[in-house]
């Protein structure tokens, strides 16, 4: 059994019981994405962000394996390969960011999705952290700020755990979009990836990370560059 939701909006300038300005908003699309406002010209014009790869990348799930989404952002990969898994997990660890990606989740009336608010690294990382927010969209956000001449808006103490602590196998297929601490997540998901026989990943690399590249290649992974896609690439047996 599960529970619907809708939207009731209220002003806010007004008292709790001031009822004369509400507003209902009932979703009849059966998913939904809550996604930032400042992108909203290239929803409406494009749809999702990345909506083609996304499309591509159902060919490696599996409906008796698990998906992990890791860096959910809004849940667009999440709520999109739901159908094609046994479970996801979504791990996001910026606040409002994840708050959308409950949203979504509830909204769309999606069971087999777990979010957590927890941020992936290696096991030197554990602990808090500070995520650096680069963008008024919640991407970019990252432990590093590597580049002088990007613009830091604000941080956010965030907690940070290795995959292998949350004992899951089964796993099919991983997506890992963590703003260069993908090599720290990989050294803390040794064990995980051992358990689920070395799943495929599809992550982003946004410069020439040659020891990422090689922690991959001394696990056995192939690596492929996606095409059309200039920092996407595929892990792969």
């Amino acid at each position: 059994m599960s529970c619907k939701y809708f939207i009731l909006t209220k002003p806010n300038n007004k008292d709790i019981s001031y009822n004369n300005e509400n507003q209902i908003v009932f979703l009849n699309n059966s998913k939904t994405y809550i996604l930032p406002q400042v992108n909203i010209e290239y929803y409406m014009k494009h749809g999702l962000f990345e909506s083609s790869l996304i499309d591509w990348t159902k060919q490696f799930c599996n409906k008796e394996k698990i998906f992990l989404d890791i860096g959910a952002h809004s849940g667009t990969y999440s709520i999109c390969l739901a159908d094609s898994c046994k479970h996801v997990y979504s791990f996001e660890p910026q606040k409002m960011t994840y708050y959308s990606l409950c949203g979504s989740v509830a909204l769309s009336n999606i069971n087999n999705i777990t979010c957590i608010n927890i941020g992936l690294g290696s096991p030197e990382q554990i602990g808090t952290q500070t995520l650096n927010i680069v963008s008024s969209d919640g991407g970019g956000s990252s432990l590093f700020v590597n580049n002088t001449n990007t613009n830091v808006l604000a941080t956010e103490i965030i907690k940070i755990n290795t995959l292998d602590s949350f004992n899951l196998e089964n796993i099919g297929f991983i997506k890992m979009d963590v703003e260069e601490n993908e090599l720290f997540v990989l050294k803390g998901a040794l064990n995980t990836l051992k358990q689920s026989n070395y799943p495929t990943i599809l992550f982003e690399s946004n410069y020439s990370n040659e020891e990422l590249f090689s922690f991959l290649k001394n696990l056995n992974y192939k690596i492929i560059q996606i095409s059309g896609c200039s920092n996407m690439f595929l892990a792969t047996m």
